[in-house]
C-alpha cells in the first residue's frame, strides 16, 4: 500500500478513536485520547517480530491493560504493510460481534473492510463474504471457534498474512487449538492467563516468544473482592440476596452489574428475579439463546426457540445492557470472554466453587476497568464439597453421540433416601 495512503489511513483512525474514547468515557471531552507508553512499545515490539519473520508470537497482558488497542494496531501495520487479510480468532460469537464493532469504530471512513465470521451470520452471507475475501475486499475477518471447528473455513487460516487468536485461553485445545498446528501463517496469541492452555503454547513455541504489558491505561482502584460462604445446595436466589447491599449501592450509583450463573437453566429465572427485586432494565445471556431475531426465526422449533430465553436474542440483550444505567445482566460464564462494558463495576459470581481459578479472574475483569471503584462478590461453600456424611456418586453414559456424567447426592447409607441430582 502507498505509503501517503497509509498515512491517511493512520490520520483517519487517530481521529476515530478519539471521538470512540470520549463516546465511552474514556477520556473527558476534549482531553485528548492517548496510548499508555507500554502500549506503544508493544505495538513496535509486535511490528518488528512480525516483520522480522517470527511465526509464533505470544501476547501477555493483564485484563484491563488495553491490549485489544494493541493487536489491533499491529494487525491493521501488517495488513497496510504486506497486504492480504488478517484473521482475528475469538471463542465465542459475542465477542466476535464486539471485536468486529470495536475495529468498525477505528476503521470507518478508511479503504479498510472488516467481515464477521460465525454462527450468528447467515450461512448465505458467510458464502458471499469467501467470494469478497477471496478478491481482496476484505482485510480483516473476526470470527468465532467456528473456522477452527468447521473444515470448510479453515481455508482462511492458511491464505491469511496474519492470524492473531485473542482469548486462546478460553478456546478447546483438543477442539479447537489443534486445528493451528502446523499452520504456516505468522500467528499472534493474546491472553491475559497463558498458563491455562501453558503445553500447547509451549508446544508451539510461543511461551518463549512474549511481548508482556503491564501498564493498566487508567489509574483504576483496584477491584475489592468479598467472598461469603453460603449452605451446601443454598438455591441461587438466597445467594442473590447475600449480595443485596452491594447491588443496591452499585444501582443507585447508575453501574452496570454482572450477575453470573452456574448453569444455563438458571439464568432466565434468575433473571426474573432480579427485575422484580430491583426494577432496573434486566438482560439475559447463555449459550442457547439465538443471535438476532432472524437466527430465532430460522431455528424455529430448534434449540434456540426451546432453550431458556426463547423470547429474547443475544444481539438485543446486549444492547439493553450497554445503552441503560444502571442495568443488569444475568448470564453464564459465557461473559468471562473478553466484553468490554463501559461503566461496570460490580460481578455477582453464584456457586464461585464450581468455575476454575483463571474463570475467576476472568470474571472479576469485566468489573474496574475505570477510574472508579469496583466490587466483586463470590458465593462459596455451595457446590464444590457435599456436608459431612454425603457422598457423591458419578454416573456417565453416552448420549446422542457424547459423553453425559451426571452427578447424585447420596448417604453413606442408602437405605430410605431418595438421591437428589446436582448438577
Amino acid at each position: 500500500m502507498p505509503s501517503l495512503q497509509a498515512d491517511t489511513i493512520w490520520s483517519v483512525i487517530e481521529e476515530n478513536c478519539q471521538r470512540v474514547a470520549e463516546d465511552n468515557e474514556l477520556v473527558p471531552s476534549g482531553t485528548r485520547f492517548q496510548l499508555t507508553g507500554d502500549q506503544l512499545r508493544g505495538i513496535d515490539e509486535l511490528g518488528s517480530r512480525l516483520a522480522a519473520g517470527e511465526k509464533r508470537i505470544l501476547l501477555k497482558a493483564p485484563t484491563g491493560s488495553g491490549k485489544t488497542e494493541v493487536f489491533f494496531r499491529a494487525t491493521i501495520g501488517h495488513v497496510v504493510n504486506n497486504g492480504g487479510f488478517a484473521v482475528v480468532l475469538v471463542p465465542t460469537r459475542d465477542l466476535a460481534r464486539q471485536q468486529a464493532n470495536y475495529l468498525e469504530e477505528r476503521i470507518c471512513d478508511t479503504p479498510l473492510e472488516v467481515a464477521q465470521m460465525h454462527a450468528g451470520i447467515p450461512p448465505r452471507t458467510r458464502r458471499d463474504q469467501f467470494d469478497e475475501i477471496r478478491a481482496g475486499k476484505v482485510q480483516i475477518v473476526v470470527g468465532s471457534a467456528l473456522l477452527l471447528q468447521n473444515a470448510g473455513y479453515r481455508w482462511m487460516l492458511n491464505d491469511a498474512s496474519l492470524v492473531v487468536v485473542d482469548d486462546v485461553n478460553a478456546f478447546d485445545e483438543e477442539e479447537d487449538l489443534r486445528y493451528l498446528h502446523g499452520v504456516k501463517t505468522p500467528t499472534l496469541f493474546v491472553t491475559a492467563t497463558p498458563e491455562a492452555v501453558g503445553r500447547f503454547l509451549r508446544r508451539e513455541g510461543a511461551m518463549d516468544n512474549p511481548v508482556v504489558l503491564t501498564q493498566m491505561p487508567f489509574d483504576s482502584p483496584p477491584t475489592e473482592l468479598h467472598e461469603e460462604r453460603g449452605e451446601w445446595g443454598e438455591n441461587p436466589f438466597r445467594q442473590l440476596e447475600r449480595a443485596h447491599d452491594l447491588i443496591e449501592k452499585h444501582l443507585a450509583v447508575g453501574s452496570r452489574i454482572y450477575i453470573i450463573s452456574r448453569t444455563r437453566s438458571r439464568v432466565a429465572i434468575m433473571g426474573q428475579f432480579v427485575q422484580d427485586r430491583y426494577g432496573v432494565p434486566v438482560s439475559i445471556l447463555h449459550g442457547e439463546m439465538a443471535d438476532t431475531a432472524e437466527h430465532r426465526k430460522r431455528f424455529r422449533g430448534k434449540g434456540p426457540k426451546a432453550s431458556a430465553g426463547a423470547g429474547e436474542d443475544r444481539v438485543s440483550m446486549m444492547r439493553q445492557f450497554r445503552l441503560n444505567a444502571p442495568a443488569i445482566l444475568v448470564a453464564t460464564n459465557l461473559v468471562g470472554s473478553g466484553l468490554d462494558v463501559p461503566m461496570a463495576d460490580l460481578v455477582v459470581v453464584t456457586d464461585a466453587d464450581h468455575f476454575g481459578v483463571a474463570e475467576i479472574e476472568q470474571l472479576m475483569g469485566r468489573v474496574g476497568r475505570r477510574e472508579r471503584s469496583s466490587d466483586a462478590f463470590l458465593v462459596r461453600g455451595t457446590s464444590a464439597t457435599p456436608p459431612q456424611g454425603l457422598q457423591v456418586k458419578a454416573n456417565t453414559r453416552v448420549r446422542k453421540g457424547k459423553v453425559v456424567q451426571t452427578f447424585k447426592l447420596q448417604p453413606r447409607s442408602r437405605r430410605g433416601y431418595n438421591p437428589r441430582r446436582i448438577v
